[in-house]
């Protein structure tokens, strides 16, 4: 027999975590990294937000969805990471 929760924690905590961990990661590497070095450390920090993900995942201590979660933050800040990225390449482009 099993207890139920009390108080459910939230699923997408982690999810939104790894989105917003992205973002200021690439606005990190925008601001800070000159242009030569900038898609090399976009890299770095895509493989940081496939960690940061399963961290996230694992803190939150739930079983059932763990994969999807995983999935969901990591595909999305890979993605959130593509879409500044290519605001950056064509910011660089109208600059040069």
């Amino acid at each position: 027999m099993t207890i139920p929760e009390l108080a459910p924690r939230r699923r997408y905590g982690g999810v939104a975590a790894t989105w917003a961990f992205g973002l200021a990661a690439a606005i990190a590497i925008g601001v800070f990294v000159p242009f030569a070095a900038r898609f090399g450390w976009l890299g770095v920090a895509g493989g940081a937000c496939v960690v940061f993900a399963f961290v996230a995942q694992l803190v939150d201590g739930r079983a059932r969805g763990f994969v999807f979660r995983v999935g969901v933050a990591a595909v999305g800040a890979l993605g959130i990471l593509g879409a500044v990225s290519f605001a950056l390449a064509l910011a660089a482009i109208t600059v040069v």
